[in-house]
């Protein structure tokens, strides 16, 4: 069973390298909107869902089965004006929100990993389920920037 987290954070760490090495070197769009997401914005987007998967995990550790909201992707672009970020900005962002969640799990014992809470849209979820969701929410936005790239 350890093993299976582990494997879990260390998809996790690889990440923040994988995404700096996407970007590198490729020409970014000038005209950007916090609607209409280029590769930083969907990398503080990355930052964002981040911190409050982070904060989620907390909570379940912390309470007995908290209540969860879906998240408004938009809302929160607004909110983080993802459109004036620069790119060496939201890699930093994303580093340090990963880094903070590593160093999280890597703390947790098997029993904290099934620890439960309610979502609004996804009913019961695990800090597992969260882990699982960050790991394949990077898969997806890689594949997002590759395209974005024309990768």
């Amino acid at each position: 069973m350890l093993d299976n987290y582990r494997e879990l954070i260390d998809l996790l760490t690889e990440t923040p390298t994988r995404l700096k090495e996407l970007v590198e070197g490729w020409p970014l769009p000038a005209q950007r909107s916090n609607e209409d997401w280029g590769p930083i914005e969907v990398i503080a987007h990355l930052a964002d869902a981040e911190r409050l998967s982070r904060q989620r995990i907390a909570r379940m550790l912390a309470e007995d089965t908290p209540y969860f909201r879906a998240m408004n992707q938009i809302e929160m672009a607004r909110a983080g004006d993802y459109a004036s970020r620069t790119l060496e900005d939201v890699l930093d962002a994303f580093g340090r929100e990963r880094a903070e969640t590593v160093s999280l799990l890597m703390n947790l014992s098997p029993k904290d990993w099934t620890r439960t809470a309610i979502h609004e849209t996804r009913n019961e979820i695990s800090v597992e389920d969260i882990v699982e969701d960050l790991i394949e929410h990077d898969r997806e936005h890689l594949e997002q920037i590759r395209q974005l790239l024309g990768d």
